[in-house]
């Protein structure tokens, strides 16, 4: 009865809460339910599927989400939202035009993949009805995009959440019922049938946005829509290629049940990339009105916290590897468990970045973001090639977690041109200490991978240590907590001063 009452009182303030703060805390919890649902799935399919089917529907959806970027141009993303205000009063006819530019943009990539794939077949390493059906998919899940943003920038968060609950659960149903059936064509009935209920409700939303919008071309609104996000596709494809180039790669230069391996590891520490994510949109707001504020101290004590979090995440992660690969495969997927060290450490080195990053909004500086991310994405590639072909498939978690490391280093360099007081918000002898911890947590884990009680051992000594030197933890937060309270407080003053001045 008490955690009920407890979770009516959490209800009750969240329902206070503004429009847009509702929804932005219902739009996180429907993302991290969507992306959960995949990872309670995986441990199905890794057992329904062989390790090579596996592998090549981890490389089909990492080929959609590069050629994606290219076939749909990437209208749903920020120019929608730009024309939504811009447009008003006829969001409707810009929609469907948008939805007409996404056709033609999708079906001239995806003609030109399927005839480079026949002449080349060892590029993409997918078949033509692969292909075939990603086109499909890819140009309907754009219009089920369009949708989302639009139900977005209204605030129609009940409507999201009815859409991604109701796809998290059909998607991996529908997939499993296919597998069971056509289980001699398992990698082709999971990507199908994974796919065909996002397919239904993409072309009901098509054909109904044209009846409202009655509009199938506007040169006004794609000749804005070109101009505004063709610059930016650099950007969105080195943003991708990161995150995919590495699976891609071991799937051509190695095998598809390396690439499943990979995927597995990758699935894993994706774990913990839902957490710092829905972290870091919390932090986005509070980093903004504090920089504005100079209430500098304070936000050094929660992104120095919100660290630390992620790093003990991280480091939990890492040492129980082995078990969670168990629980989300089988023993042929072990081997994943050497990747997920550097890959743990890497989505520890992007939260960082991503901290960072935000201050870089606030001066919106994006070109040098997308430059960032360009350099980013070419030493990802250059390194990947080299390292897979002297030093086999462990060279991918290892060149991925270098690329981190580099880009969150530009990332301060340069936003230490534009913030001065960079030093007073991002604690570096802090985030040096948490990085030196975790390589130590990281090299014990690598050491005794094969015996569980060292790892657990390890664990309880840590929690231990804690709950001893709880209370001088406790003084030591608090003094830190004064000293900044102080700070702002003088820095704030001194805000006012020249103010008045």
């Amino acid at each position: 009865m008490r955690n009920m009452g407890k979770i009516r009182a959490l209800l009750g303030k969240l329902n206070s809460l503004s429009p847009a703060a509702k929804a932005s805390v219902w739009f996180v919890i429907s993302n991290i339910a969507l992306k959960g649902m995949s990872f309670i799935t995986t441990p199905i399919f890794t057992r329904l599927m062989a390790v090579e089917d596996y592998g090549a529907t981890s490389v089909f959806v990492s080929w959609e989400s590069v050629i994606s970027i290219f076939a749909t141009l990437s209208l749903a993303g920020g120019v929608y939202n730009v024309a939504q205000t811009k447009y008003e009063d006829d969001i409707n006819a810009y929609t469907s035009s948008m939805i007409s530019l996404t056709f033609v943009a999708s079906l001239l990539v995806y003609t030109a993949c399927i005839i480079f794939n026949i002449l080349v077949p060892s590029v993409f390493e997918l078949s033509t009805p692969y292909l075939l059906f990603m086109w499909i998919q890819t140009f309907t899940n754009a219009v089920i995009s369009f949708w989302l943003m639009r139900r977005r920038f209204l605030y129609d968060y009940k409507s999201v959440i009815a859409y991604t609950f109701t796809n998290a659960l059909l998607s991996p149903t529908i997939a499993i019922i296919a597998i069971l059936l056509f289980p001699s064509h398992a990698a082709y009935a999971k990507v199908i049938g994974a796919g065909l209920a996002g397919i239904v409700l993409g072309l009901v939303l098509c054909v109904l946005t044209y009846k409202k919008g009655k509009k199938i071309y506007n040169k006004e609104y794609w000749k804005y829509a070109l101009k505004f996000n063709l610059p930016l596709i650099p950007h969105y494809l080195s943003s991708t290629l990161l995150n995919s180039s590495d699976k891609l790669m071991i799937n051509s230069m190695v095998g598809t049940a390396q690439a499943g391996i990979y995927g597995i590891a990758h699935s894993i520490t994706g774990l913990v990339s839902i957490i710092t994510q829905a972290i870091n949109y919390a932090l986005i707001p509070f980093t903004l009105q504090s920089i504005k504020a100079k209430k500098f101290g304070s936000l050094k004590n929660v992104t120095t916290g919100c660290t630390a979090l992620v790093a003990v995440v991280c480091i939990g992660v890492m040492l129980f590897a082995r078990e969670g690969i168990m629980i989300f495969a089988t023993k042929e997927y072990i081997d994943a468990v050497w990747f997920i060290p550097p890959l743990t450490m890497s989505v520890l080195f992007s939260f960082i970045t991503g901290i960072i990053g935000n201050i870089l909004f606030y001066y919106e500086k994006t070109w040098q973001m997308s430059a960032i991310t360009i350099t980013c994405a070419i030493i990802n590639l250059v390194t990947n090639f080299f390292g897979i072909k002297y030093f086999g498939d462990i060279a991918a978690g290892y060149t991925t977690l270098g690329c981190s490391f580099i880009q969150l280093l530009l990332y301060y360099f340069v936003v230490r041109r534009y913030e001065k007081n960079l030093n007073k918000i991002v604690d570096l002898r802090w985030f040096f200490a948490i990085m030196i911890v975790y390589v130590g947590f990281m090299v014990y884990s690598m050491v005794f991978q094969n015996i569980f009680w060292a790892r657990a051992g390890l664990l309880f000594a840590v929690l231990l240590a804690v709950v001893i030197l709880h209370k001088k933890i406790i003084e030591l937060i608090k003094s830190m907590l004064q000293k900044e309270k102080t700070e702002d407080n003088t820095s704030q003053e001194t805000v006012s001063e020249e103010a008045n001045v």
